[in-house]
């Protein structure tokens, strides 16, 4: 009988090459994520001097549904202090960020090493069965404590109570070593990454939508969400700590089924078999087929999560004065667009926020050219008569196709809510045709990763740093007075505010231009280069 000891023996040098590997990854997800909550922190002290204007945050906010489903429940809005503000404004939005990097990196050092084979290889050399899964564990549950611990410092820091702090912190690190174990078990029961991300993603959006509707209508059905779970520790609002040890039980038990699963499956395998391919490869002689197979499903779900989006932010647009006058933030970013309603300026405001939110979407679809390359299998698609240029183009028509699908459904979910609130069908038209008028700010930061996949691919993640970056200039840019200068490397702040501005097509087309420009640099790169595999 195989010992425990023997089944994870090497973890400790399988912790190091991971590290290594994703040294620059950890960074950009530990950076990114940890600076947007600390900059949401650090902006509610000058926003909310006084408990007065405490008091009316919390009244607006727990009589709100949209509201509620948004934020969370409102823990404490009885007795309301500022850390019950910070509760409500970052909780819900830092779980789900830790979650997707607990998902994404597990799931690329777990199921993913299997897809590309090296984990046959790393499995070949003196390595127990469950030393690479364990390293991966080890390394994310570090990444996820470490990210938490920076977190809970930033708040003292801050001069929010210490104890609510833990358990603010304590709510990000038990749902994303929740989802770490939720990511090793998919890993053992899907055949391929791809599956295991698109089942931990829709757990995700299961929990958050169990969570909103368990919070809006008060119910225990919050008790079937492991985010529900973990906002009742009732951060700064007295505080219950056992929610945090159900989380990182359930989260071992999941790893223990996990293991328990890998000693009854073959290698590369899944409990669950995969579908049968097509009996030929017709579509490999048409880059767009093979391109449209690969992004479709990772298309149809981001569309269907901005539509959710759109609808979610079109259900408080009724409410827009009210949220103008107890929320200062959103005050100073309508306060830009002068001589528009309040209601067209919020709308513009939530259509550019989604809009750089939607242009994850591209960049993914571009990240996966990286991986179809890195994983080998583009070499063998190249040695058939299709160019780098076909291929290359193929990825990126489907890509901007499928963008453009994503924005519309922002707008249409905006539109068709609106449209049923107000009892106007011509809404849903003209909202949806305004969410296009950001298409080319997404364009522009998705041809950015465009040129490094072409001209420095071992580095193209940077271009999610680029994402991170115009999304911070584009939330807190009016929020901590970044000089215009800096505001302006954001390709979506010289595109028209549409609806609450008049499209004009000099700047639509000026940017649109530029986009292509670089998509075809990076295409001219992908070209001249070598192949350069992982």
């Amino acid at each position: 009988m195989t010992s425990r000891r023997t089944t994870v023996h090497g973890t400790g040098r399988l912790v190091r090459v991971v590290l290594r590997r994703d040294r620059l990854r950890l960074t950009i997800w530990l950076v990114l994520l940890g600076g947007v909550i600390a900059l949401s922190a650090a902006s509610l002290p000058p926003l909310y001097p006084d408990q007065q204007s405490i008091d009316d945050y919390a009244r607006l906010f727990g009589d709100n549904p949209a509201l509620v489903a948004m934020a969370g429940p409102g823990y404490g809005f009885d007795d309301p202090n500022l850390g019950v503000i910070l509760v409500n404004e970052t909780q819900l939005w830092g779980m789900i960020g830790v979650a997707l990097m607990a998902l994404l990196l597990t799931v690329r050092h777990t199921r993913a090493e299997e897809d590309v084979e090296r984990a046959e290889l790393v499995r070949s050399s003196v390595v127990g069965r469950h030393a690479p899964t364990t390293a991966a564990i080890v390394v994310v549950a570090t990444a996820v404590m470490a990210l938490s611990g920076v977190c809970a410092m930033t708040f003292v820091a801050l001069g929010y109570p210490g104890v609510g702090s833990l358990a603010l912190a304590g709510s990000f690190a038990a749902v994303g070593l929740m989802f770490v174990g939720i990511a090793v078990l998919f890993a053992q029961v899907v055949a391929t990454a791809r599956a295991a991300l698109i089942a931990g993603i829709l757990t995700l959006v299961a929990a958050f939508l169990t969570r909103a509707l368990g919070d809006i209508a008060d119910s225990p059905l919050r008790w079937t969400s492991p985010i529900g779970w973990a906002q009742s520790v009732r951060a700064y609002a007295g505080e219950t700590w056992w929610p945090l040890g159900l989380c990182v039980g359930v989260s071992g038990l999941c790893v223990a089924v996990a293991f328990a699963l890998a000693n009854r499956r073959d290698l590369g395998s899944g409990i669950i078999a995969p579908r049968r391919g097509p009996a030929s490869g017709h579509h490999l002689d048409r880059p767009w087929r093979l391109a449209w197979r690969l992004h479709r499903t990772t298309l149809s779900f981001w569309s269907l999560g901005m539509f959710i989006g759109g609808a979610v932010y079109a259900s408080v647009a009724d409410d827009v004065d009210d949220l103008v006058a107890e929320n200062p933030v959103l005050a100073d970013l309508l306060a830009q667009l002068q001589g528009a309603s309040l209601v067209d300026a919020f709308f513009a405001t939530s259509l550019a926020l989604m809009a750089a939110v939607s242009t994850g979407a591209l960049m993914g679809a571009v990240m996966r050219m990286r991986t179809e390359e890195s994983a080998g299998r583009v070499e063998a698609l190249w040695a058939t008569p299709v160019s780098r240029w076909r291929w290359a183009a193929g990825h990126l028509v489907v890509a901007v196709v499928g963008v453009t699908g994503v924005l519309a459904a922002a707008g249409l979910g905006l539109g068709v809510t609106y449209a049923v609130i107000v009892d106007e069908p011509g809404q849903m038209v003209r909202l949806t045709v305004a969410s296009l008028a950001m298409l080319p700010g997404v364009l522009a930061v998705g041809a950015a990763g465009v040129v490094l996949l072409g001209w420095w691919p071992r580095a193209s993640m940077v271009g999610w740093v680029v994402l991170g970056l115009v999304v911070i200039v584009d939330v807190f840019g009016e929020l901590l007075r970044m000089p215009d200068w800096l505001r302006g490397v954001s390709p979506f702040r010289h595109l028209p505010a549409v609806p609450a501005q008049a499209m004009t097509w000099t700047p639509w087309a000026a940017v649109l231009l530029a986009a292509a420009i670089l998509a075809l640099v990076g295409v001219v790169g992908v070209r001249r280069r070598d192949l350069q595999p992982s």
